[in-house]
């Protein structure tokens, strides 16, 4: 069952209340695209240099393309609502979304936090292709709505 979105038609993506699907996608997205580090807050000076190295820039270069400024990172006030909405009533959703800075990443289809990145970065205006598809993939705010899931 989806719930819809602020009362917009949208349905909320499924990771965001299902959290053995939000970590299977996050899995998928550690597997396929190097999401991480694991921990922000330590210097991770190996995860940076590999990431360094995808993008052939400088590591301090790297440390600049984060989800939370990643063309796929949603924090739109809807997705927020289906966020907190998924993490229960247990606490408060609110200040788990604020600890973490979350989002939802709308290519690999998860709850994300801002202060990682993943291969898969695009900036804001970049448009990539769907390698699953073979077509062009543009972040919309409703992608992960649409029913779209990753399968192994």
């Amino acid at each position: 069952m989806m719930d819809e979105m602020q009362g917009k038609g949208m349905a909320c993506p499924p990771a965001t209340g299902d959290i053995t699907l939000n970590l299977k996608n996050r899995g998928r997205a550690i597997e396929a695209a190097m999401y991480g580090p694991e921990n922000p807050a330590l210097p991770n000076t190996a995860f940076w240099r590999d990431m360094a190295k995808e993008w052939e820039v400088s590591p301090e270069d790297a440390k600049m393309s984060r989800c939370g400024n990643c063309g796929a990172f949603n924090r739109s006030e809807e997705m927020l609502q289906c966020i907190a909405k998924g993490l229960g009533p247990e606490g408060d959703p609110w200040a788990t979304i604020e600890a973490g800075d979350l989002g939802y990443c709308e290519i690999f289809d998860f709850k994300c936090a801002s202060s990682r990145t993943c291969r898969a970065w695009i900036a804001e205006d970049e448009e990539v292709e769907d390698e699953d598809e073979g077509e062009e993939y543009k972040p919309s705010s409703n992608a992960a709505a649409e029913g779209e899931e990753y399968e192994d």
